[in-house]
């Protein structure tokens, strides 16, 4: 390149188009800049011409995308850079060398080996329920809780190999509709006979020990493929299980079959098809944990395990009717999970009720010495909740259901306090999730030779490319600053109705549950309503849906 360095040939490989807010005139082997003329844009041609810079080749029409993409970009960047943040607001992200110590001589990931749990009684059950009925009909259990299927086990009605199987058998049926289902576990009835085999020995792993369950195929299992949602990847193994999927095993639940994810966790469409709704089988069930919400909903496991980023637990059980927490970011750890966002990537449960929620979320949560963001607070679960002694937040707009939520608790006794969230710069602060996607999954980016290979993510891999690395920094430290905000103007209630912008609160990390009840008056499925609460409130949230869903029941699957 001669004289010239590397920004020098950037600017030069533009010609005399706009990058950056600057006007580009090469003379002499070297770039000078002068200010843009007003309404001056970036062109289709500009950017074929400086794709070398990407090391990059694409089509016109590609080219012709990403510009209109970046003269959007830019026009926000001019805006946003009249108030970027002081100089002394800190990166939101914490270097902790202690998480990346080797183990110990005992194999512990001091400091952070996860305590011992007691082990249950084999009584712990026996009479929990004891008004529960029993008709020899292993049909009734599809819409008992699991603290049912457990009493059940106990009680002798049934064991975790038969109730296993009925799950895996009525999964397999399903899938032939809903496409929920990525890979079979050939090895569940196994593990329930192990579960059973340890019941009748006298050892009880708790309230989950002999549930099946389903995991969505972005949380690696030993000896089942890991495809992402990724044609290319359908039969790809890892030899890792992710703490999420350790943690259900230690507490003795049973896989049934990975679960359909979107490609790359965006939508419900992946190399098997398009996942359904199964109340409404022409309708998609949404995404990206697309086939553990239309399991749940389907009854066709008691629980599935989901990930978000940006909607991908709110938005499936919204639509197939089910609840989901997405909980606190740094409350579950990612390891051995499929990153798409190191910086909003979150676990949670899905199950049709509340409480089973709260059951699971209790079980895999905690630091495990591999994700460094997981932080150590203790998880208190709440009962009963006084309903009149609550105050509740609502923003100015809310929706059919969201409204009817208020009135259930206005007609309570409970305060009622309007929020107002200050406007921040959201849609510049997201360019962290494309942007870290793009870095994430940048072979495949590049192997790629269609856009279908990438589900929705192509425009999206195409433009990261062009975020400079000093804007997205300004974003990921401008959530400091929402971070706090958002905190604040939450801690003026006990929870929020609705979901408080599903980008705000994703990019900020506070927990929303959706919780199902009733029954939609349109059609027939749940009605759900989305609460969100202030940093590690999940107690609070889950109470406050265990007491909706007591009082309002959701319409059971099929009657």
């Amino acid at each position: 390149m001669g004289l010239l360095n590397r920004r020098q040939a950037v600017l030069a490989a533009l010609g005399s188009g706009v990058y950056g807010g600057l006007t580009i005139q090469p003379v002499l082997g070297r770039a000078i800049a002068s200010q843009v003329t007003e309404g001056v844009e970036i062109t289709g041609k500009q950017i074929a011409e400086a794709c070398w810079i990407a090391d990059v080749q694409w089509t016109g029409e590609q080219c012709e995308e990403v510009a209109k993409s970046i003269n959007r970009k830019l026009a926000g960047w001019k805006e946003y850079r009249k108030s970027l943040p002081s100089e002394d607001v800190p990166m939101p992200l914490a270097y902790r060398p202690s998480f990346f110590l080797p183990p110990d001589e005992n194999g512990n990931l001091f400091p952070f080996q996860r305590p011992s749990q007691p082990e249950a009684s084999v009584q712990q059950f026996a009479n929990a329920d004891s008004g529960l009925k029993w008709s020899n009909r292993i049909e009734d259990v599809l819409e008992w809780p699991i603290r049912h299927l457990a009493h059940g086990l106990r009680q002798k009605w049934y064991t975790s190999e038969e109730l296993t199987d009925f799950y895996f058998q009525r999964l397999k049926r399903a899938d032939e509709q809903l496409l929920c289902v990525v890979q079979m576990n050939d090895a569940a009835m196994k593990s329930a006979k192990e579960r059973d085999a340890e019941l009748s020995q006298g050892k009880d792993r708790g309230i989950l020990h002999g549930i099946p369950w389903g995991a969505k195929d972005i949380i690696a299992v030993s000896g089942l493929p890991c495809s992402w949602g990724v044609g290319r990847y359908r039969d790809r193994e890892w030899p890792e299980t992710a703490t999420v999927a350790k943690r259900l095993f230690d507490a003795g639940a049973v896989l049934l079959a990975k679960l359909s994810v979107g490609t790359l966790a965006w939508g419900d469409i992946w190399h098997g098809g398009k996942t359904r709704n199964p109340w409404n089988p022409e309708q998609g069930s949404s995404g990206s944990s697309a086939g553990s919400a239309s399991a749940v909903a389907a009854r066709l496991c008691p629980f599935a395990i989901g990930t978000e980023t940006l909607g991908s637990i709110v938005s499936p059980t919204r639509v197939c009717g089910t609840s989901g927490l997405r909980p606190t970011f740094g409350r579950v750890s990612r390891a051995g999970c499929m990153t798409l966002s190191w910086t909003m990537d979150k676990v949670g449960p899905i199950a049709n009720r509340v409480e089973d929620c709260q059951v699971v979320f209790s079980a895999i949560l905690g630091p495990d010495g591999l994700d460094p963001t997981v932080v150590e607070l203790p998880f208190t679960s709440k009962q009963e909740i006084e309903v009149e002694e609550l105050r509740i937040g609502v923003v100015n707009r809310l929706s059919a259901s969201e409204r009817r939520i208020r009135q259930w608790f206005e007609a309570r006794g409970a305060e009622i306090v309007e929020l107002d969230f200050p406007a921040a710069p959201i849609r510049i602060m997201s360019e962290a999730l494309s942007t870290e996607a793009a870095s994430v999954h940048e072979s495949l980016f590049r192997d790629a030779t269609e856009d279908s290979e990438l589900g929705k993510w192509g425009p999206s891999f195409r433009e990261a490319q062009w975020v400079r690395a000093v804007d997205y920094l300004h974003g990921m430290r401008s959530r400091v600053a929402l971070i706090r905000e958002t905190e604040i103007e939450l801690r003026k209630v006990d929870l929020l109705i609705g979901d408080g912008d599903l980008s705000r609160m994703n990019l900020t990390g506070h927990p929303t549950l959706v919780v199902s009840y009733g029954e939609e008056e349109n059609e027939r499925k749940p009605r759900t309503v989305a609460l969100t609460g202030r940093m590690f409130s999940e107690g609070m949230l889950l109470a406050v849906g265990n007491a909706i869903q007591r009082s309002e029941p959701f319409v059971e699957f099929g009657k």
